[in-house]
């Protein structure tokens, strides 16, 4: 009896270790490796400008950025608006003569501007020679009075001279201008009888 236990319990140990080991058994799964993200091989470069749809690429070196473009040219001396012999004798007349002069000088005709005095302070070369000091010139001419004394016409009107000079300094220049001609006087040279700048007191009054 106790042979026979025995070999029972024998038997079912052995039946255990069997099942325990089966080849149906699942393996444990192995991992899948992550993907890494590529790496340039020998020789190529990443690229260092991402553009968007509708943008340009930005330059990645400062040494590609395009050149300033060039400044424009200075314009000409918008041509006076003709009169008629009437008006070119009243204040219309004198105040186109201011206003050529004004031109003139911003435009850096300064021949021009010469050539508005009856009697140029200086020479035309000199005179051109003193207003190259300035880079830039805005004229502002303010309303002019007229006045009759002599048997000549007289108009003046304030001006202010604003800008900047060749160093890159502001300058203001202010002071009355003086137009004349002969009041019809007979005798009188077309010349006279012209509206001409007799004078333009400018004074150099800074930056206010």
């Amino acid at each position: 009896m106790i042979k026979a236990i025995l070999l029972a319990t024998s038997a079912a140990l052995a039946l255990a270790a069997c099942s325990g080991s089966s080849p149906d058994a699942a393996a444990p799964q192995q991992a899948e490796p992550s993907q890494a993200a590529p790496t340039p091989s020998a020789g190529e470069s990443a690229p260092t400008t991402s553009v968007s749809a509708g943008t340009a690429a930005t330059p990645s070196s400062p040494d590609a950025a395009p050149p300033p473009p060039p400044l424009p040219p200075e314009a000409p001396v918008p041509p006076a608006v003709p009169l008629s012999a009437q008006d070119q004798k009243g204040d219309k007349g004198a105040r186109a003569v201011l206003q050529t002069w004004a031109r003139a000088l911003e435009a850096h005709e300064f021949g021009l501007a010469w050539e508005q005095f009856g009697t140029p302070p200086a020479s035309r070369t000199a005179y051109a020679k003193w207003w190259e000091r300035y880079r830039t010139i805005h004229v502002t001419l303010g309303p002019g009075e007229s006045d009759a004394a002599m048997g000549s016409l007289y108009y003046t009107a304030p001006a202010m001279l604003t800008g900047k000079t060749m160093a890159g300094d502001e300058f203001a220049l202010q002071g009355n201008v003086v137009v004349r001609r002969v009041n019809d006087v007979d005798g009188a040279s077309p010349a006279q009888l012209r509206w001409h700048i007799g004078s333009a007191d400018l004074k150099d009054v800074g930056l206010r």
